[in-house]
């Protein structure tokens, strides 16, 4: 990958007791995955500091470690720099620079992820493609990604994440787009950007890195469309698409329990995801993999096979007649109401609803949590279980407007009193913050519903 001695000059860094010529294998900032002739990142976490595993990770084979100035053993190969997570993002950004690929990037507050692996499913049936992992879409994930990556790829599929101002900007400088997508503004991360119009501008700041001839895919149903499409520079070919609005959309959609199939220029497709935003996300991709000359009769199947990344939106059938939704990976305010809108309740089956804390959302937070338990109610839902001390609101306007609802301030409790609630044939749907870890409880409830 590289030499030690390129990457001194690469991060303005110190190198100390090694080797000029040893080259890397490959990149960590986390000591307990750390491979041989891995080059470790000791960075500087909120409840760890990578410089007190350095040692570690050299014993496991890392043949040197990127530390800070002043910090670490000074006894193992070394270098030294000012900020560990910047010299991780100039090493990505000048490996970036010398490959011979074209990057593909993915923002919004909505669907990020899902959008990401189906474009990357969709583009791997004709090309070389690289996606990042999981939610790797900050100034730590973006760039692991990138170094990671081979370097005879065709396309790198990346989301850029944000949730302070200035973040997509400095994503950029690391990996400029040559194809932009925005999925859909929504109301995340209010804590620190205060109202959606700055969420917008943030996010929109990935069009404005984009190069001349580059192409800029906006959500057409979103929020703050005419902000947004002002920041799009002059020479990028601009595209609007959605289900209901937009340049490209689908000519018919049908929303299904467990499925969505829809009519795009005489093809009937199916995406096995239900729900009006992943079809949003499917027609994102279907618009990037169309520009890229593969034809959609080519996606049919690719489609009809997808499998998204876990907890987001994963239907679990149990053998004994439960079904499990775990949509639990996030949650903020406006993907909690697209999971109200997406299942029906039906006569003949129970939906019941665990949800639990939605974060970052700052002064704001009680309100849009009493703003959730209305829409619950609203949407013609009747069971809710929820665990937190936010999402005691929700529960708390639930209750006021008929809602059967069971709150519990620990997951235990929770976890105990839906085994005694349920029974076969029920619907459980889970969604919560990513924090508050709600696939501990799934996992045993698949366990124990067996």
């Amino acid at each position: 990958m590289f030499k030690l001695k390129e990457i001194e000059v690469i991060t303005g860094g110190k190198l100390l007791d090694a080797d000029p010529e040893k080259e890397i294998k490959g990149v960590s900032t986390d000591s307990r995955t750390v491979k041989e002739g891995d080059l470790f990142f000791a960075i500087r976490g909120p409840k760890f500091d990578g410089a007190d595993f350095a040692m570690e990770a050299v014993e496991k084979g890392a043949s040197c470690v990127i530390l800070p100035f002043g910090k670490g053993p000074s006894n193992i190969p070394r270098i030294l720099v000012d900020s560990p997570i910047l010299a991780l993002g100039r090493l990505a950004n000048y490996k970036i620079k010398k490959m011979n690929t074209r990057v593909i990037g993915i923002t919004g507050s909505l669907g990020k992820t899902t959008t990401k692996e189906l474009i990357y499913t969709l583009l791997s049936a004709r090309f070389k493609v690289y996606k990042s992992k999981k939610s790797y879409n900050n100034n730590i994930g973006l760039p692991l990604t990138i170094l990671n990556a081979p370097k005879d790829i065709d396309y790198l599929v990346l989301e850029y994440g944000t949730n302070h101002p200035g973040e997509i900007a400095y994503l950029t400088y690391i990996a400029r787009p040559h194809i932009a997508v925005l999925t859909k503004i929504a109301r995340s991360h209010l804590e620190f950007f205060v109202n959606t119009l700055n969420v917008a501008i943030e996010k929109a700041g990935l069009f404005e890195a984009l190069p001349p001839k580059g192409i800029a895919l906006v959500n057409a149903e979103t929020i703050h469309l005419d902000e947004i499409e002002k920041r799009i520079p002059p020479l990028v070919k601009k595209i609007f698409y959605g289900v209901d609005k937009g340049d490209i959309k689908p000519d018919r959609y049908t929303l299904e329990e467990d499925k969505t199939k829809f009519l795009v220029d005489g093809e009937e497709l199916i995406l096995p995801l239900p729900g009006k935003g992943m079809l949003e996300n499917a027609m994102a991709a279907i618009v990037v993999a169309k520009e890229l000359g593969i034809p959609l009769h080519e996606m049919k199947e690719l489609l009809r096979n997808f499998r998204d990344e876990s907890m987001r939106m994963e239907i679990i059938n149990l053998e004994s007649g439960f079904k499990i939704v775990n949509d639990a990976y996030n949650s903020n305010p406006d993907s909690l109401l697209e999971l109200f809108k997406t299942f029906k309740e039906q006569k003949d089956k129970r939906l019941i609803f665990v949800l639990g804390d939605m974060l970052e959302l700052g002064d704001k937070a009680p309100e849009l949590h009493r703003e959730a338990g209305q829409q619950f109610v609203a949407t013609g839902h009747k069971i809710l279980f929820t665990c937190g001390e936010l999402a005691k609101f929700i529960s708390e306007e639930a209750a006021k407007r008929g809602a059967e609802v069971h709150h519990f301030q620990s997951k235990k409790d929770l976890q105990d009193a839906l085994l005694n609630f349920v029974r076969r044939g029920d619907i459980i749907l889970f969604k919560a913050s990513r924090v508050v870890q709600f696939e501990d409880i799934i996992k045993n409830l698949e366990d124990k519903l067996k």
